[in-house]
């Protein structure tokens, strides 16, 4: 039997082995992004952030349609998810890397004092990097201790964490006492995580902005980061393309409707897809006014810090708590996008902040002087100013929500299943047409994902302008 210890060392393990191996496909793969041409840059950006932005569980289900033919164990298990999470986080690590580049000038004065491209990067670029590429390090090590989902999808039981633990714990086992204390080490380490990313400098939030760099980049750089580039675009065409699985893509989109192979299901794909954007309304009309407020006022208590929280920990607490709440909340569907605003919160919180900061201060005195109260000043001057940060912070707030899986499976059941839980459950049975339902599901969120992510990253007319494709 697995002990806390031995839990929480292979969660932590997984967590900074994770970070590394992003960090160590990420650098040189931003440098390369920062290199291409714009219009290439945009498109190569979209590809490798897109397996960030998805849920971890629909990552390990794109991975398992590679190793389905794979023995798994403790080792094998254990790669497929380190891997996994290379695939998932490098992207990231990318756009901050690609996102700061250095001033010509410095560029200029290193050259004419003789020193190489690697000269350059190791002694200049670098240590520069190093406080937003530790602090997004750090951050990538926290999504990885809390990728449940994954973990479930790709180990077969054969990798054992602290999440994974918890939930059996509590709801298998109903033993809520061990539940809690796993719970409380998980916290500490998520936490312990949180506000080691907090001591450095920020990291670009938005990652809609590429920054060009004056620096080649080496030929063995390109080629490991054009077969990263390939290996994320085979990945996510392998999935599109298994939507095809069976009678076609068009049944099993048509199977969408139907509670899966012998009525496996409580309801329909489609029902849960509907659970799950009614709950993704209701996170971003309360996330993104509440992000806004608070970016403007000094909290005491950072809106950041539920980002160190591990949503199987919320939905585990809140699920011990519910004797104490309201009944007609506990057994409604609102509780669950309510959690939820705790996950989509800090996301927004961070796109809004540094967005609202740079506004002409004197903009806003003047609205104020003329009359204008708090709703007008930030409706006719900030918010035209800010409309593709803020339009960043509802699509990443939506998708949270869309995505999100640790808290739900303890929240959501019976008729208010969510479509990660839906998928989740296809995914564990594969006979049929489910297996067809689960890649047409998949293929969806991809594209809708990716799409979004390119409307994102679109220049508006002013920055067009002041950067002209060559």
């Amino acid at each position: 039997m697995t002990t806390s210890l031995e839990l929480l060392l292979t969660t932590a393990f997984i967590a900074v082995v994770s970070a590394a191996l992003s960090a160590l496909v990420g650098l040189p793969l931003g440098f390369w992004i920062s290199r291409l041409p714009v219009r290439l840059a945009r498109f190569v950006a979209v590809i490798v952030t897109v397996p960030f932005l998805l849920p971890p569980f629909l990552i390990g289900i794109a991975v398992a349609n590679w190793t389905d033919s794979f023995e798994i164990n403790a080792l094998t298990g254990m790669l497929m998810i380190l891997f996994s999470h290379t695939l998932m986080n490098a992207g990231f690590i990318a756009r901050v890397v690609a996102s700061k580049s250095l001033e010509q000038e410095q560029v200029e004065a290193a050259v004419l004092d003789g020193a190489g491209r690697w000269q350059i990067r190791r002694q200049i670029q670098i240590p520069q990097l190093l406080p937003s590429l530790a602090s997004a390090s750090l951050l990538v090590a926290l999504y990885s201790s809390t990728s449940y989902g994954l973990i479930l999808t790709l180990s077969a039981g054969t990798v054992e964490t602290l999440e994974t633990e918890i939930a059996l714990a509590a709801l298998r086992d109903l033993d809520l006492e061990k539940a809690g204390f796993l719970a409380l080490l998980q916290t500490f380490l998520t936490l312990g995580l949180f506000f080691a990313a907090k001591q450095f400098a920020g990291v670009p939030t938005s990652m809609t902005e590429i920054s060009r760099s004056s620096i080649p980049a080496g030929k063995v750089t390109s080629i490991t980061s054009l077969l990263f580039v390939a290996l994320i675009a085979t990945l996510l065409t392998n999935v599109v393309s298994r939507a095809n699985w069976g009678d076609g893509v068009f049944a099993n989109i048509e199977n969408l409707t139907s509670r899966g192979t012998r009525s496996m299901l409580n309801i329909s794909v489609i029902e849960a897809a509907g659970n799950s954007i009614r709950n993704a309304l209701v996170v971003l009309v309360i996330s993104i006014p509440l992000a806004w407020v608070l970016s403007k006022k000094a909290a005491r208590l950072s809106p950041l810090l539920p980002a160190g929280l591990s949503p199987v920990v919320i939905g585990l607490v809140t699920l011990s708590l519910a004797g104490y709440l309201p009944r007609e909340l506990t057994s409604s569907w609102i509780l669950l996008p309510l959690i939820q605003v705790l996950f989509a919160l800090p996301i927004a919180y961070q796109i809004l902040q540094p967005a609202r900061s740079v506004i002409e201060r004197e903009q806003v005195y003047a609205a104020s002087l003329d009359g204008a109260g708090g709703f007008r000043t930030a409706w006719f001057i900030e918010l035209p100013q800010l409309r593709k940060s803020v339009a960043t912070a509802s699509a990443f707030a939506v998708l949270t929500s869309l995505g999100e899986f640790g808290a739900a499976s303890f929240l959501a059941f019976g008729s208010n299943e969510t479509l990660p839980i839906v998928m989740f459950q296809l995914a564990g049975r594969p006979g049929g047409d489910n297996y067809g339902m689960v890649m047409a599901s998949a293929a969806i969120y991809i594209l809708l994902t990716a799409f979004i992510l390119w409307l994102l990253t679109r220049p508006d007319r002013t920055e067009r302008q002041d950067h002209p494709v060559a």
